[in-house]
């Protein structure tokens, strides 16, 4: 006999006489979301915005409430500076673990937020990628967390934006993503792995495709809309959730249909990115 229940957080046992297989499923929902640093954000650079959308408190007062509304179980958010972390970890304490790692050449940073009722933190780390010269590398924040007694890895990163002409010996979000899948194999290749982030690359270039050619599948593929930033008028996905292929069931939420007269900042979305949101299943199955 096989059961399945699908509640999120909730594991649910179907008993029956004698010996039978039990189904449990998992479910918890995940958002990656680039929230826009302050510091970036010019009146040049925005010109379609209005003045209210780009205003600093005004933004900051709409980010809480976007980041709340999202009630996600686990939170992956890049371009975070530390005066906000510190907003939304005030805000998400009591009810999610919390990690955040700032960058050394930039005002900004990465976060992850894991809510305690879903997850065991098991603690986490800061890759450091490798500097390009003198240029600072940045991090990635990997977080180690426990679900249903699987243990699941999460890294959170914002990778450097290249031409797609760029040769992949010099592309560094190439170069990047392939020092994250080294240092998955190094650590725990058998685990379960999620890479989210912000990486400044469409899904046919060379940065997806060094995850997809190891064991990483995107979460989102079948999703329509999936565009997650309009900069410049340009509508194009370049925000991802990856997992572990074969590890999980990915179920893709639904995003607003962005268009070449999308304006984003807005005065309802706080950022030039929208969050990207996936419900992943996690299935056992025990014999009793």
């Amino acid at each position: 006999m096989i059961c399945s229940a699908r509640v999120s957080g909730i594991g649910s046992w179907c008993p029956a006489g004698g010996h039978h297989s039990l189904h449990y499923v998992v479910t918890f929902a995940t958002v990656s979301y680039n929230v826009l640093a302050q510091s970036f954000v010019r009146r040049d650079r925005y010109p379609l915005s209005e003045p209210e959308a780009l205003d600093a408190t005004r933004r900051h007062a709409l980010l809480l409430q976007r980041l709340e509304g999202l009630d996600a179980d686990l939170l992956c958010l890049q371009e975070l500076e530390p005066a906000t972390n510190d907003a939304v970890r005030a805000r998400l304490q009591a009810s999610h673990h919390a990690a955040y790692a700032p960058r050394a050449d930039r005002p900004d940073g990465l976060a992850i937020l894991a809510r305690r009722a879903r997850f065991d933190w098991l603690g986490h780390d800061v890759l450091r990628f490798a500097p390009d010269g003198t240029v600072d590398g940045g991090p990635a924040l990997i977080a180690h967390l426990s679900i249903d007694e699987t243990p699941i890895h999460v890294v959170c990163a914002h990778l450097p934006w290249e031409p797609e002409s760029t040769p992949s010996a010099q592309h560094r979000g190439h170069r990047q993503m392939l020092e994250l899948i080294a240092h998955r194999d190094a650590t725990a290749p058998r685990d379960t792995w999620i890479f989210a982030g912000d990486f400044n690359a469409v899904s046919t270039g060379i940065v997806l495709a060094a995850a997809l050619d190891n064991d990483m599948a995107e979460s989102c593929r079948e999703q329509r809309p999936w565009d997650t930033c309009a900069i410049n008028g340009r509508p194009r996905k370049i925000d991802y959730l990856l997992y572990s292929t074969g590890r999980l069931n990915p179920k893709p939420g639904l995003l607003p249909r962005l268009s070449r007269d999308s304006v984003l900042p807005s005065l309802t979305e706080p950022s030039d990115h929208l969050p990207l949101h996936v419900d992943f299943e996690l299935t056992s199955e025990v014999t009793a």
